[in-house]
Parts: structure tokens; C-alpha cells; sequence
């Protein structure tokens, strides 16, 4: 009898054993499945993604002017206590104004000293050509920046048309930002509810406050990016005029509009003026230069940390950075967009990645997880 209970032990250890094998297995089997539909899902949105890119920078370039334009009249509602409707019209008619107000009184003289800018550039540029093609390494730079330049205006004439204009041209892309914005402006509650029905019920709530935190990240940024691109311009066009530049307003507002773009548009806004300079004297494009240095030094320690202080602040490392992998990927529109699409991801990465999953469980007096 105890042999007997002895063997049926033994089987029933044996039959248990087969049975844990069999559901490791099945569990390594689930695990590698449910791998492999992630990786497949992961694999087709960013195919998807590439392939809608130039229709999705648009998009972020229309929810951009909508952020813009809404915050605008969140902010008019607010002080007068108008509806938001016609809030948002008294905002969208006072900028058609302003610029028809600017072309009507400045239009036809920016365009004459825009064209009269072009032709100095180009003469400038044809000088300084012939001056270093001789012989030596003056030949050889002059060689490479030719090379160079060339390369940029063909990656320009390729990258522009490549954003949505290959069907509807650069001004049909334009109305189509501005439509979408206009649009997205006057019911912003209504697409945002859209887009929270594609997430489950449960996170809807933290999606519409990542949403709505993004969205005034987006306006804070334009704010100080505004702020920051007027006082440049104020303060390159009354150093150019002191200085007796011609055409110092047309070159102050450019250097201002190109502003907009951190670090690459500081450079790109003093090439122009330093050329129109040089054609007048090298001493005056040696104090234009200056000019811009001094100015930019200003901006980058004094201007820019005060209006930080207030908006958005953004790593340089990280802008630069940004701007390069966008500018690369995407040419012009992506490197205009770099910053505040950097922007946008960063206070997403902060508020879904940091805090909902690395600091879900720290306690407020959980040292593991102290922030920095």
C-alpha cells in the first residue's frame, strides 16, 4: 500500500510539473505575441507619420496661430467681458487692419528698398566673388562657399514646395494654415473633444489637461517670442539709423521677423545688413557687425531671461538641437517650427512621461524619488 501511494506521488509531481512547463510557455508565448503587435503598431504609425509629415507641420503650424489667437481673446473676454465670438473677431480684425494698415503706409517703400536690398546683395556678393577668386586659399574658400551656397538654394527650392505645395502651392498652404487656425479659434472645445473620444474614458481627463497645459505653453512662447523680436528690432533699427545704414528700418524689421527663429535667425537677420554696410564702407559693416553682437548679447543675457521669467524657457543645447534635426528632416518649415513644436513636447513629455509614469508613486516625503 505505501509503494503504491509512493508512485502516485510521484505522478502527481510529474503531471504538475508538465502543467508549470506548459504555462511558462504560454506565458513567454503571450509575452512575444503581444511584443510583436506593438512593434507592428509602433512600425505603421511612424510610417504613417512620415508619409502625412508635411500635411502634420501644417497642422502644428495652424494649432499654433489658433493657440495664438485664442489666448488673444481669452484675454479680451476676460477685461472687457464680451462673449468669446466676438472677442475672437475683435482680435482676428484688428491684425487684418494692422497689416493693411502697414502696407497701405509702408508697403510700396518696403518693396522698393526690398528690391533695392537684393540688388546691393547680390552686387556685394558678385565683388566679393571676383575679389577671392584668384589664386591661394582665398580661391579655395571662395570655392567651397560658392559650393555651398548653391547646395542651400537648391535644398531650399526643394524643401519649400515639398511642404503641401506639390498639390496646393505655397499660397494655397498658406489659407489652408490660416482657414484651420481661424477654425480651430472659434471652437476649440469641439476638436479637443474629438480628440479626447480617441483615448479611453479613463485618461480622457488628464488628456484634456495635457491638452489645455500645451496649449498655454504655446501661447506663453509666442508672447516672449513676440516681446523679444520687437525690442531686437527696436533696438538694430535705431543702431543702424545712428549709424547711417540706408535702409535701416526695412533691415531692423527683418532682422526682427528673423528673430523668430532663436540663434539661426539672429545670424541670418545680420548678413544683410553687414553686406548693405560693406557696400557703403568696411568700417561701417565692421560697426554693423558690432552692432549686432552687442545687440544679441543683450538680448541672449539681459532681454531674454526677463521675459523667460514670465513665459517659457527652453535649453539652448535642446533649441539648437532641435532646429538641426527639424531643419534636416524638414529644411525651412521645420526649422521655423523647432522651437515651439519643442515646446509643445517637452511640457507632454513632462506631464504624461515623468509625472503619470517615472513619479506616479512618489510621495511627497519619498526621498528615492526627489527631484532634482
Amino acid at each position: 500500500m505505501g509503494r503504491l501511494l509512493h508512485e502516485g506521488y510521484l505522478a502527481a509531481g510529474r503531471r504538475n510539473e508538465g502543467h508549470g512547463v506548459n504555462d511558462l510557455s504560454n506565458t513567454h508565448l503571450r509575452d512575444i505575441s503581444r511584443t510583436l503587435r506593438v512593434s507592428a503598431i509602433a512600425l505603421v504609425l511612424m510610417i504613417v507619420l512620415w508619409v502625412l509629415r508635411d500635411i502634420l507641420l501644417l497642422g502644428f503650424a495652424a494649432a499654433l496661430i489658433a493657440c495664438v489667437l485664442r489666448g488673444a481673446a481669452n484675454v479680451l473676454h476676460r477685461r472687457t467681458g464680451l462673449s468669446d465670438g466676438l472677442s475672437l473677431l475683435i482680435v482676428v480684425m484688428t491684425i487684418v487692419l494692422a497689416l493693411g494698415a502697414l502696407l497701405f503706409w509702408r508697403g510700396t517703400a518696403i518693396a522698393n528698398e526690398v528690391a533695392q536690398m537684393y540688388d546691393q546683395l547680390t552686387a556685394q556678393m558678385q565683388s566679393l566673388w571676383q575679389q577671392m577668386s584668384g589664386s591661394g586659399w582665398p580661391a579655395l574658400l571662395a570655392k567651397q562657399l560658392r559650393n555651398l551656397s548653391e547646395s542651400a538654394r537648391k535644398n531650399l527650392t526643394g524643401y519649400v514646395p515639398g511642404v503641401a505645395s506639390s498639390v496646393l502651392g505655397i499660397g494655397g498652404s498658406v489659407v489652408v494654415v490660416l482657414a484651420t487656425a481661424l477654425f480651430l479659434a472659434i471652437s476649440p472645445r469641439s476638436y479637443m473633444d474629438g480628440a479626447l473620444r480617441l483615448l479611453p474614458v479613463q485618461w480622457r481627463p488628464r488628456g484634456r489637461h495635457v491638452m489645455l497645459e500645451t496649449g498655454s505653453t504655446l501661447q506663453l512662447w509666442f508672447l516672449g517670442q513676440l516681446a523679444d523680436m520687437l525690442i531686437v528690432a527696436l533696438l538694430i533699427g535705431v543702431g543702424l539709423y545712428l549709424l547711417g545704414v540706408p535702409m535701416a528700418p526695412t533691415l531692423a524689421l527683418l532682422a526682427g521677423l528673423l528673430n523668430f527663429v532663436p540663434y539661426v535667425g539672429a545670424l541670418a537677420g545680420a548678413v544683410p545688413a553687414v553686406l548693405v554696410a560693406l557696400a557703403q564702407s568696411p568700417s561701417l559693416a565692421l560697426w554693423v557687425a558690432l552692432l549686432f553682437i552687442c545687440v544679441q548679447t543683450l538680448e541672449g543675457n539681459v532681454v531674454a531671461p526677463l521675459i523667460q521669467r514670465r513665459t517659457v524657457s527652453l535649453l539652448p543645447a535642446l533649441t539648437i538641437l532641435s532646429q538641426t534635426i527639424l531643419g534636416t528632416l524638414f529644411g525651412v518649415v521645420g526649422l521655423v517650427i523647432a522651437t515651439p513644436l519643442t515646446a509643445a513636447l517637452m511640457t507632454a513629455v513632462r506631464m504624461i512621461y515623468i509625472e503619470d509614469l517615472l513619479e506616479r508613486d512618489c510621495g511627497a516625503e519619498d526621498a528615492k524619488c526627489t527631484r532634482p
